[in-house]
């Protein structure tokens, strides 16, 4: 089935019109997309809503949004033994929430949807349930000549459910700066006047304050539809033969896992492997570099990644370092990982003595502990000693602590301004510090 199929067959006017209860008043959005999104967010798709506790079900990752707590909360309630009734009556009934698609499909489909929308066009196949009272068009007159761009097309829709008459507006801009949004939300049914006197006062739209200034007068004309040309089939073909696809829902762990990890989205698989690399670790990791990238390695030219939290909280790393693998007597898997930890002692109770002492490590060990000195003048003394090389000191050797750190931080940008770019989170808070850099900064 096409998209555009799917959300004219699947939309829930109920749900719709709660969703417009949301907004109080009038409203402005960059881009075209403003009641496009309610209106995707009114469509029905419990394959998604399935898709997503399927994710919390089997990979037990936290949520990170108030709408995938609930597949969280849904999963305390009914465990693993539920139905799409359940589903139904707690994600569609009780908490408005028909679908959770946070993947952006496909632009083009989603520019021809939106023309779809504001045009009135989609309204206009709900006629039992919906009624365009106004349909209106805001130009601008520059002196004596009239301006293609921008302009506003505007229409009034009755919501009867809500017993509420919202006045939707889109913009359009021919550099691409689109916009949209609620001009006005009326109790009672407003007359022609009421309407366009609203239009001309208003400041929401993108071009208000400018028209003022340059005193360009505003053209209003109504009309008796906004028309929806079908060349814009045509004009976004790819978009309006978009397919809507049904998302794959499994009951079983294994099943879930394979099928990510064979032609599913491997990162569902990476992560599953992550958290039970006793189970998974062997079925999904192929080389050593993947290995080594979970565990902070730089990758195709990025950084190692630093991590703060002591090792023996790794449940992953535990794993890979354990003697049931031979990881921790492969040095250059230990080469590729090393830096990525503050705890370097907590990392080295995994790392067999001969690997430490080895010509490849031990002068590298030296240096990282160095750093982990809690000899603060010391580490200065090194800083000034080095100073031609302390980026490629901060960058593989030194833990985030010294980041965070006010005495360190200031020795190091006054040896190199440009480490200002690198003060620590927690150390950006401390006001006392960050005049102290500034003072140094505008002095030079």
């Amino acid at each position: 089935m096409k998209k555009i199929d799917f959300i004219y067959k699947n939309f829930d006017v109920n749900a719709f019109s709660k969703n417009l209860k949301k907004i109080k008043g009038s409203k402005y959005g960059d881009f075209s997309d403003f009641l496009t999104k309610i209106v995707i967010e009114s469509t029905r798709d419990i394959s998604q809503i399935k898709k997503e506790i399927n994710y919390y079900q089997f990979t037990k990752s936290k949520a990170d949004s108030e709408i995938t707590k609930h597949c969280i909360n849904f999963l305390k309630k009914f465990g693993n033994n539920y139905s799409e009734k359940d589903i139904e009556k707690y994600f569609f009934e009780q908490k408005n929430i028909l679908n959770m698609d946070f993947s952006n499909d496909y632009e083009e489909w989603e520019n021809l949807f939106s023309i779809h929308v504001n045009t009135g066009e989609f309204f206009r196949k709900f006629k039992k349930h919906f009624e365009i009272i106004y349909y209106g068009h805001l130009s601008y007159m520059v002196e004596s000549r009239h301006r293609d761009s921008p302009y506003e097309d505007i229409y009034c829709l009755h919501v009867p459910q809500n017993k509420k008459f919202y006045l939707f507006f889109y913009g359009f801009e021919e550099d691409g700066n689109d916009s949209s949004g609620v001009v006005k939300i009326y109790n009672k049914k407003p007359t022609k006047d009421q309407i366009e006197r609203e239009i001309k006062t208003s400041n929401i739209f993108r071009y208000a304050d400018l028209a003022k200034k340059y005193k360009w007068r505003k053209i209003i004309q109504s009309s008796g539809i906004i028309k929806f040309d079908k060349e814009y089939n045509r004009i976004y073909s790819d978009g309006f033969k978009f397919e809507h696809k049904e998302k794959p829902h499994f009951s079983n762990e294994d099943d879930y896992f394979n099928f990510h990890n064979s032609k599913g989205e491997a990162h569902i698989a990476r992560s599953m492997a992550i958290s039970n690399p006793e189970k998974y670790f062997k079925k999904h990791f192929k080389h050593w570099k993947e290995v080594a990238g979970v565990l902070g390695a730089g990758i195709k030219g990025y950084n190692a990644t630093k991590r703060k939290e002591k090792v023996e909280t790794n449940k992953f790393f535990k794993f890979v370092m354990s003697e049931k693998l031979n990881y921790r007597n492969n040095i250059k898997f230990i080469e590729e990982i090393i830096y990525s930890y503050d705890d370097l002692e907590g990392f080295l109770k995994y790392a067999p003595l001969k690997i430490q002492e080895s010509k490849e490590l031990k002068e590298e060990i030296r240096i990282l502990r160095m750093f982990r000195s809690n000899n603060k003048k010391f580490i200065i003394e090194v800083f000034n000693k080095n100073e031609d090389k302390l980026e490629t000191l901060a960058k593989n050797y030194m833990p985030t602590n010294i980041f965070d750190d006010p005495k360190l931080m200031l020795e190091l940008i006054k040896l190199d301004p440009n480490f200002s770019a690198d003060i620590g989170k927690k150390l950006k808070k401390n006001k006392e510090f960050m005049s102290k850099v500034n003072n140094h900064l505008d002095n030079l």
